[in-house]
């Protein structure tokens, strides 16, 4: 079984967020172990955290100076705001670092799909099988990678995103979307719980986006009304 993170709603920080801020308000350099402390997180998740805002331009890391024998520490801090936040920096990390990850044929999107599976499950601690349930945690928690507030229904078929870091992006060229839902199908597919991606609704109400996913446990709800709304649909 995974000791999958809770779910949270919109209103709760993502755990990045939570990275960022105790690197940002420290006068000084920290360590991996430093931060585990402050931020009760996981060190595997810190260090994941740590690398991506490191490509994000958010966070700088240095060696620590020693005066003594042994080898220096690896140190965090936060880099100026001179440098503007660019999620399109973040995404375009993730999807070159997915190129790895995937399968022969697979696009850019499914690979770095994959890559997060796989991160999530050695966070979880590699375990040889994943619940519905399960699986749906850990797409919570790794969409919070890329700046993602995500919440689920009572049931869990539904994963619903308020915020999107590429909104104007996204509003412009409608591929972006595309690109998040092949990341998804290419997530779900690589956890192998039998969870699929049916249908990505986008700007629902607003600015929310709704995934709408196939599970092997329980019988798919009614289609609501809005899923009339423009959508990517699974080949």
């Amino acid at each position: 079984m995974v000791n999958a993170p809770k779910r949270h709603d919109t209103a709760t920080d993502t755990s990045r967020g939570r990275v960022l801020d105790y690197v940002v308000g420290s006068a000084d350099p920290l360590t991996v172990a430093q931060i585990v402390a402050a931020t009760e997180l996981h060190a595997n998740t810190v260090r994941s955290h740590l690398s991506l805002l490191v490509d994000m331009g958010r966070v700088e890391s240095i060696s620590e100076r020693r005066t003594v024998p042994g080898r220096p520490k690896l140190l965090y801090r936060a880099v100026p705001e001179v440098t503007a936040h660019d999620p399109y920096r973040t995404l375009a990390a993730e999807l070159a670092a997915g190129a790895d990850a995937g399968r022969p044929g697979d696009t850019p999107g499914l690979a770095a799909g994959r890559r997060l599976a796989r991160a999530q499950r050695e966070k979880a601690g590699n375990p040889s099988t994943v619940t519905p349930d399960e699986s749906i945690d850990l797409a919570i928690d790794g969409l919070e990678v890329l700046g993602f507030e995500t919440s689920t229904d009572p049931l869990g078929d539904r994963l619903y995103l308020p915020v999107c870091p590429f909104l104007e992006m996204a509003r412009e060229d409608r591929s972006i979307c595309r690109v998040h839902h092949e990341m998804l199908t290419g997530f779900f597919g690589e956890i192998d719980a039998g969870v699929r991606v049916r249908r990505l609704d986008i700007f629902v109400k607003g600015d929310l986006c709704v995934v709408q996913l196939d599970r092997p446990d329980i019988r798919p709800a009614p289609a609501p009304a809005f899923a009339q709304v423009s959508t990517t649909e699974q080949e």
